[in-house]
């Protein structure tokens, strides 16, 4: 094989280097997995090293594969040796021949997350706890956090253990390695734990394996984590050669446990190890590339490169800027529309996000259009579970004989029911002919089975629902204003809070169904709660599209490893990206980050790049959107862009606004049913021909405004209301 006709020049001096340990910075689009696999190739076919006494280390099973296949090719079938894997299925694959020197059988089972998990619920549950209580996610990230550093229960200082969550989670843990060695049962993390125990106490078996070992290559070298650093080097004899192929711009997964310094770190453990950097892109345009390029030169720590590509043509990224989540959807839609009407298929196209919670206006604008689309990594926006309780909430609102969305609230949050108590009650209602809500609501006229606590909870849960239906009846308050109040009252919430690890994201994914509402009574000031609820049912019951022609919609965590044509990174909003968690809990190292996934986003783009933002205002962070920093930084901004200028704001300022203080950015145009009032100003003096005499105390845009009442406190209404007036027009209170 010609390896120079093959290889760049870069890419040659990679794939032949005779260095004993060999860095290679390796950046986005640069040919890495082709490095890797012609590395392989020429270790074998050029250089004679036998293929079993190669360690070829790849992050996820499919890779592996595919670089195997590949390399085996490379060498017409004659590299059949050759074995590429994940950590995990390396070190699987070590313990079945050596475990038993730690008196542990060969037969061992793996379990997986799931069997982990219920394992730690049946331990909390024979404790006093419910399956669902805190203190099993709780429990289940205590553990994962310091395997992760490589500590048993017995490794932990006590120094860490300082609050009652904290204990009751050790215990626990102990309990559960007690349980798992019973079973002969290993999880993920030990793996790679009991390896790594095997090499460091029995010399013996170390010394085996390090003579077996002439070669390591590991890729996504820049993922690695302590441990696997450990593992890495205690397979290391002195004439072992380590070829490590990684960006550290792309290390976008610290939260995991990837330690960006081991790849930065790379020449202080290894002094004499040659670094190679892979910086001719193949993937992007020379438009793309100089905007990533400058934005990812504003981090300190990284290994100084500037992508190139010879592709110098193609067209400028675009910014796209919307006053509202659903006018960046629209935007975004038609520009997928003429993409796809100059004849781009649908799947050249993907579109991302920071967060899974971003998908609903685009998901809302698709389904309009008959966009065929797929969301990876995460379920569609309506698909998923605290979106159904809500919306299962909102039905028995409007329909008290919707059994079935009782069933799948009634102990949510909880309410002490379980399958017994429940088949109690359905046995009750059904010999009456009743709906469940038609008999809790006289359920003092029966003679009931169930337990005085099962019956107070019934009643308090049906005073509310009637105390709510009461008000949107009514139709006087901004209908999500009063089911917003419903939900905190109910405690959803509270109860997402105490459920699991995806807590906030899954808060976060009730207040975007809150924006949706917002949207919903923007684009339609007339409407009320069941006209609502309707167009959400509608489209929780889309069918899903078999066509695998299809926009892809997926995070950029997701995304990483992909390629599209055509890349639309949108809600490039400040606060979202970066995130203003990762800001607050990681600092500098945080923004680093950020920018490091905004970097990985861009690089996707193969034709174009489009990035988006909007100002519209968002229960999620609490405030208007403003651009993100990042455009800024990748000099995206024009100068002429008055609204970047005069709108850019400092994540440390005070920008937060409560739901109290504004519901949205609501623009109304020429809509039924109007008092036709559109200039309210702080002061008026406002008449409501149920609520009396107030004065505005709050304008949002000119469409919902907050009034303090004289006879029934404060309110939050829509401004043009036809049953609202205003009285002594210009004069202030």
């Amino acid at each position: 094989m010609d390896y120079r006709k093959e290889l760049n020049e870069n890419q040659y001096k990679a794939v032949t280097s005779n260095a004993q340990y060999a860095r290679v910075v390796a950046g986005a689009g640069s040919g890495k997995t082709r490095v890797l696999t012609y590395r392989l190739a020429y270790l074998v076919g050029e250089m004679g090293v036998d293929p079993r006494s190669i360690v070829a280390i790849a992050f996820t099973n499919k890779v592996a594969g595919e670089m195997k296949t590949r390399a085996i090719n490379l060498l017409n079938n004659k590299g059949q040796g050759i074995s590429v894997s994940t950590f995990h299925s390396f070190c699987a694959r070590f313990l079945r021949q050596e475990i038993d020197c730690i008196g542990f059988p060969n037969s061992f089972l793996i379990m997986d997350e799931d069997d982990q998990e219920k394992l730690i619920k049946d331990i909390a549950v024979e404790d006093g706890f419910k399956r669902k209580d805190s203190i099993v996610s709780f429990t289940i990230s205590f553990i994962s956090y310091y395997k992760c550093i490589g500590m048993y229960p017995e490794d932990i200082p006590t120094k860490n253990i300082k609050s009652e969550a904290d204990k009751k989670a050790l215990k626990f843990f102990h309990e559960y390695e007690n349980r798992k060695s019973k079973m002969y049962c290993l999880d993920f993390d030990d793996l790679l734990l009991k390896t790594i125990e095997i090499l460091e106490t029995n010399d013996f078996v170390r010394q085996k394996w390090q003579n077996r070992i002439s070669n390591i290559l590991v890729d996504e070298f820049q993922d690695t984590n302590d441990v696997q650093y450990k593992l890495i080097k205690l397979l290391l004899k002195p004439s072992t050669s380590l070829y490590v192929v990684g960006d550290p711009d792309q290390t976008i997964y610290t939260w995991r446990g990837a330690n960006q310094d081991i790849i930065i770190n790379f020449q202080r453990d290894f002094p004499l190890a040659e670094t190679i950097i892979l910086n001719e892109n193949y993937r992007s345009t020379k438009k793309i590339l100089d905007c990533a390029n400058k934005l990812i030169a504003n981090n300190k720590k990284r290994v100084p490169k500037d992508l190139f590509t010879n592709n110098i043509g193609g067209e400028d990224v675009e910014l796209i800027n919307a006053f509202s989540r659903e006018e960046e959807a629209h935007k975004i839609a038609d520009k997928i529309e003429e993409l796809h009407y100059r004849g781009v298929d649908y799947s050249k196209i993907a579109v991302l996000y920071r967060a899974s919670y971003l998908t609903l206006p685009f998901e809302n604008e698709f389904m309009q259009r008959r966009i065929p689309y797929r969301v990876f990594g995460g379920q569609k926006f309506f698909q998923r579970k605290e979106i159904k309780d809500v919306l299962a909430y909102f039905r028995i609102l409007y329909n008290i004989k919707d059994d079935i969305s009782f069933e799948r609230i009634v102990n949510v949050p909880r309410r002490g029911f379980g399958d017994t108590s429940l088949d109690l009650l359905k046995a009750e209602k059904e010999e009456l002919g009743l709906s469940y809500l038609e008999y809790i609501s006289d359920i003092d006229k029966y003679e009931t089975s169930l337990k005085p606590r099962h019956t107070t909870q019934l009643v308090l849960l049906n005073n509310k629902l009637n105390a709510t239906r009461n008000k949107l009846k009514e139709n006087e308050e901004a209908y999500p204003k009063i089911l917003d109040d419903f939900i905190r009252d109910i405690g959803y919430y509270d109860y997402l809070q105490s459920e699991d690890d995806k807590a906030e994201e899954r808060q976060e994914n009730v207040k975007a169904l809150f924006d949706n509402i917002i949207a919903f009574l923007k684009q339609n000031p007339s409407s009320t709660f069941d006209e609502y609820l309707e167009n959400a049912t509608l489209q929780s019951a889309q069918d899903e599209v078999d066509n695998n022609d299809q926009v892809s919609l997926m995070t950029v965590h997701v995304a990483k490893g992909l390629e599209y044509n055509y890349i639309f990174v949108v809600s490039f909003i400040e606060g979202v990206f970066p995130s203003a968690r990762s800001l607050e809990e990681n600092g500098p190292d945080g923004l680093e980050e950020e920018r490091r996934l905004a970097y990985v986003a861009f690089t996707r783009a193969q034709k174009k790049l489009f990035i988006s933002y909007n100002s519209g205002y968002s229960f999620v962070m609490g405030s208007k959107g403003a651009p993100s920093r990042f455009v800024n930084e990748a000099k995206l901004a024009k100068k002429n862009d008055s609204y970047y200028k005069q709108n850019t704001f400092s994540p440390f300022a005070d920008n937060n606004v409560s739901f109290d203080d504004i519901i949205s950015q609501i623009q109304q145009d020429d809509a039924p049913n109007t008092n036709n009032i559109f200039d309210w100003q702080v002061g008026d003096i406002a008449y409501h021909d149920k609520f009396g005499k107030g004065i505005v105390t709050k304008v949002i845009d000119d469409t919902i405004i907050e009034i303090n009442f004289e006879e029934c406190g404060s309110k939050n209404l829509v401004s043009t209301h036809p049953k609202l007036h205003r009285i002594e027009e210009g004069a202030k209170a």
